[in-house]
């Protein structure tokens, strides 16, 4: 059964494009089939899958009354393994229906009050829709971009924990290899380190599943 898995954080600049990249780069090079799905008007995500530094499927759909359609289209042919949703940041029909196809919702949240404060209300808005739905939709926050020595670091995790909203223990690290792979589509060095540590922390915790040739 393809799973799917949607990054969704109400507050932009939050990592959820490189989160997303590096996942299927490490996936697809472990060969899970992957597809990502751009919904971003910014389309960064596609713009990453263009690059072709990896073997991915992707399309972009701004239409939000669209993309449940496409997933289930995508589904039922049955040529994937995974698919990745990337989202605009900020609270949008498109993000609800991103969460609502869902089996994952990962939030992306920086070391940063603004951050935290767009994971709570992510969290609790991916809650609510699976209230609405009457189906369990797991999400968990995915700190991005952080040194867990610095106190802000220690004090936003604090706060997530404070309000039981579950995270990884894993964090996606702060390294210059994330901003090159924006610009060459690879994914090296100790950033992919760094996302095969988040990576193997959804598989070990049984939140994905799927691990293709690997």
């Amino acid at each position: 059964m393809t799973h799917v898995i949607s990054a969704v954080q109400q507050k932009g600049g939050a990592g959820k494009t490189t989160l997303l990249a590096a996942l299927a780069s490490l996936m697809a090079s472990g060969g899970v089939r992957v597809a990502v799905i751009d919904t971003d008007p910014q389309g960064h995500l596609e713009a990453w899958a263009k690059k072709g530094a990896v073997e991915v499927d992707w399309l972009s759909e701004e239409d939000d009354e669209r993309l449940i359609p496409v997933v289930k289209s995508l589904k039922q042919a049955d040529d994937h393994d995974v698919i990745l949703i990337d989202t605009a940041g900020f609270k949008s029909a498109m993000a609800m229906h991103a969460i609502a196809a869902a089996q994952l919702v990962l939030i992306p949240s920086k070391a940063s009050e603004a951050d935290a404060r767009g994971a709570r209300r992510t969290w609790s808005h991916v809650q609510s829709i699976a209230e609405t739905m009457d189906r369990s939709i797991p999400a968990a926050v995915v700190l991005t971009d952080v040194d867990l020595r610095t106190v802000i670091a220690r004090a936003i995790t604090r706060a997530l924990d404070s309000h039981a909203i579950p995270r990884l223990k894993t964090v996606l690290s702060t390294r210059t290899g994330f901003r090159e792979m924006a610009s060459t589509g690879k994914l090296t060095g100790t950033a992919r380190e760094a996302a095969q540590a988040v990576l193997d922390e959804l598989y070990g915790s049984g939140w994905i599943s799927f691990k293709g040739d690997r």
